[in-house]
């Protein structure tokens, strides 16, 4: 059941300004540049990346910043007061992409919510010091259901409604200083009081730690965005490596003996369009890696069930490890950078195509554990549109 939250809306005025850019669509460097050019922004409040990586005795230092941030917003009027329990419809059009979602609350031990990604025991105690000293959340954990039709219907008939003559009005339509739209109504139908039954289980498609963190926290219950998967478009994050002391010839050299190895003329040429086929940039030279049939038996079945076959883990398990000698998902030479980035390449890029979202199905519901960063869903959630306690 997707229920109900008692909510403070973000007020039109502050929109524009408060809505951050997605953490993971920019550069550590433009992160901190956002935070510097932008004092209201919320990403204040939510705090980087790098943040929740740190050391334990960290973590309350930053959660106590967010808190005060937080305080600063209200004071401010950035945020109504609170509302009566209401479902909400959000539409997030950003990347050449508009996405539908149904904005609510699930217990966290009322429905099933399956996992395709493993968390980070740092990141995850960072988090749950937040949302413990915060009480709040507004960055909501993206969901979908192979089979949403109440979540569905409800959309439809918010989106109907606003389109209709007269409309019902939106509470927020903004664009964000990354120059996406987002727009946000209040549902219509009588579940937007009431809440939208579920079948089945629902599956994670972002928001793997903050679903560890509020369990951490104990909070009771998660906000949401329930996504419909025909609107869920998948993307994909690139490997990159800032240190280099092995020559290129050396590389496809050990690359054949996994793979056939093309050298083509630029990252363009070497960005893989389907799963088996890996792009690598050394120095600057670029390849195709296309898999041996005998590495990629399992990418054309209908429904992937083993994480093992996926090209992320072919590349952590191999072209890391035996080729450039990192051992470890979290090395400090290894970066992840999604495909929707503009930046400058690195001495060395490893490229991957996207996952398709039946593998993801198919992995979680036999209970695998995709490698770091192997999905990139856009497009992507944005926080500080509603203020929900947990």
């Amino acid at each position: 059941m997707i229920e109900p939250v008692r909510a403070r809306i973000l007020t039109p005025e502050w929109a524009p300004t408060v809505i951050p850019a997605p953490y993971d669509s920019l550069t550590a460097d433009e992160q901190a540049q956002h935070l510097a050019d932008n004092p209201d922004s919320f990403a204040h409040v939510a705090g980087s990346p790098p943040e929740s990586f740190g050391h334990p005795t960290e973590h309350l230092h930053h959660a106590t910043r967010s808190t005060k941030a937080l305080e600063r917003l209200i004071g401010l009027g950035a945020f109504g007061t609170e509302q009566d329990p209401r479902l909400y419809v959000q539409r997030v059009e950003a990347d050449g992409h508009t996405q539908h979602a149904l904005l609510g609350s699930v217990g966290l031990e009322e429905h099933e919510l399956r996992p395709h990604e493993d968390t980070q025991p740092a990141r995850v105690h960072g988090l749950a010091m937040h949302f413990n000293e915060v009480g709040r959340m507004s960055s909501p954990v993206v969901l979908t259901s192979p089979r949403p039709v109440a979540v569905t219907e409800v959309i439809e008939a918010t989106v109907a409604a606003a389109d209709a003559d007269p409309p019902v009005p939106a509470v927020l339509d903004t664009k964000t200083v990354d120059g996406a739209r987002v727009t946000l109504w209040r549902a219509v139908t009588t579940a937007a009081s009431t809440g939208v039954a579920v079948e089945g289980p629902l599956y994670i498609v972002d928001g793997h730690h903050r679903i560890a963190a509020a369990r951490q926290a104990n909070f009771r219950r998660v906000l949401v965005a329930c996504a419909p998967p025909a609107e869920l478009h998948l993307g994909s994050f690139d490997r990159t490596l800032d240190e280099l002391d092995i020559m290129p010839r050396r590389v496809a050299e050990l690359l054949s003996a996994r793979c056939d190895v093309t050298e083509v003329a630029d990252a363009r040429e070497a960005r893989p369009a389907q799963s088996g086929s890996i792009g690598i940039g050394v120095a600057d030279h670029w390849f195709r890696a296309e898999r041996h049939e005998s590495d990629a038996v399992s990418l054309g079945e209908a429904r992937l069930t083993s994480a093992a076959d996926l090209d992320a883990a072919f590349v952590h398990d191999f072209v890391l490890t035996d080729v450039f000698g990192v051992t470890s998902p979290s090395d400090p030479r290894l970066s992840y950078r999604p495909t929707t980035v503009t930046a400058a390449y690195s001495p060395v890029t490893i490229m991957l195509a996207p996952v398709r979202l039946d593998a993801v199905f198919g992995v979680a519901d036999f209970g695998g554990v995709m490698p770091p960063k192997t999905t990139y869903f856009l497009p992507k959630a944005r926080s500080g549109l509603l203020l929900v306690r947990c």
